[in-house]
């Protein structure tokens, strides 16, 4: 069984296409249809034109791949007993269980801002939700939008929303983040680079951390912000059910894994993305949570389970992370940041090849939903 339509089992999806596992009866549960590539969504604020570009279609990818697809979210799992619960209140049972339901955006501070809050997940909601914003803040005057969070999807969606927004009636775009966490993990001159981009496009940004009011944000200094919406893209914590499934989680109440992406506690539950957590071989790290990440988990965890359901004893594969991954963050204004490591650097160029990237990746999915060929095969 797979839970979650979360980027790590669409790796599962493909070799299943490729490769069908037989004897094995799987499926696949999903609260949307759709998986919404995330790296589009700033260009689709910018540019609505690119509606549907962003989709993928999971039920045409279960279908093909021979897996029974069930729309419903999962609230609550039991894994001595083999069980998870949806939100429907159905009870299914599994022999073994991959887990990439991703978290849930930590809105704890923020909750009291009632329809005002626009977290960033799921991400479904902020693409319904989105156009009735934009709306609103451009025949209003002085509307605000204040997004809250410094890593890359709060400095993207600020760039992009400043973009749509310039020239209405708009105030201009207000982006809070905590002291010294403008993009944590990039190189310092990533940070100066956005920073720059951010000042360029009119984004006040703002240190500190943020709480709810009535009318918007109050800040730790004292400082209150009056904002018609808050974009929630701060940082990720576990969904509740996770607390009484019975699996072994980490401080922080993520599913602890090891490398070969396996639970610590229970070898019949197999957890990727960003709901799970583990610590790189090589150094003792723990890995970052990153869409980046789940993709490049997809081949280990379908080749795992596969070995799994052959054989519980089965040696398994172990993932490896790159040491250093590549960024792309749109800057609103046809230009980009690239991140690597210690390189940053910014220009059209970087937009252009982030296009490329994102809409080959998308098109590759549509592609094999569909059954036309052209895709390539890498597990």
């Amino acid at each position: 069984m797979l839970a979650g339509g979360g980027h790590a089992h669409l790796g599962v999806l493909k070799s299943w296409i490729a490769r069908p596992p037989h004897g094995i009866e799987t499926s696949l549960i999903t609260s949307e249809r759709y998986l919404i590539y995330s790296g589009m969504v700033p260009a689709w604020i910018t540019d609505p034109a690119v509606d549907e570009d962003f989709r993928i279609d999971l039920i045409s990818l279960a279908d093909r791949a021979g897996i029974d697809c069930i729309i419903g979210s999962v609230v609550g799992m039991d894994a001595n007993q083999r069980e998870v619960v949806l939100d429907n209140g159905e009870r299914l049972s599994f022999d073994l269980l991959s887990i990439a339901t991703g978290g849930e955006i930590d809105t704890s501070t923020l909750a009291d801002l009632g329809p005002r809050l626009l977290p960033v997940r799921p991400m479904p909601d902020l693409v319904r939700r989105w156009p009735l914003v934009r709306d609103t803040a451009i025949r209003t005057p002085g509307f605000r939008v204040a997004v809250v969070g410094g890593g890359a999807a709060g400095v993207e969606l600020a760039h992009a929303i400043s973009s749509t927004l310039a020239g209405s009636c708009a105030a201009p775009v207000m982006l809070v983040s905590d002291a010294e966490a403008l993009l944590p993990g990039h190189s310092s001159r990533a940070r100066r680079l956005a920073q720059e981009r951010l000042a360029h496009a009119g984004v006040e940004l703002v240190e500190g951390h943020a709480s709810a009011t009535p009318d918007g944000l109050l800040l730790d200094g004292g400082r209150r912000i009056t904002a018609g919406c808050v974009v929630a893209a701060t940082g990720t914590r576990v969904p509740r059910w996770l607390r009484s499934s019975g699996l072994q989680l980490d401080g922080q109440g993520f599913i602890s894994v090891g490398p070969d992406l396996r639970s610590q506690s229970h070898p019949h539950v197999f957890a990727a993305g960003d709901i799970a957590s583990w610590r790189d071989r090589r150094g003792g790290r723990t890995v970052a949570r990153s869409g980046v990440h789940a993709v490049h988990m997809g081949p280990v965890l379908a080749e795992n389970l596969r070995r799994t359901a052959r054989d519980a004893g089965a040696r398994l594969r172990v993932y490896r992370p790159r040491r250093r991954s590549l960024y792309l963050l749109s800057t609103g204004d046809g230009r980009a940041i690239l991140s690597w490591g210690s390189v940053a650097m910014a220009g059209r160029w970087v937009q252009r090849l982030k296009n490329h990237i994102d809409r080959r990746f998308v098109r590759e999915w549509a592609r094999l939903g569909s059954g036309a060929k052209g895709m390539a095969w890498s597990n």
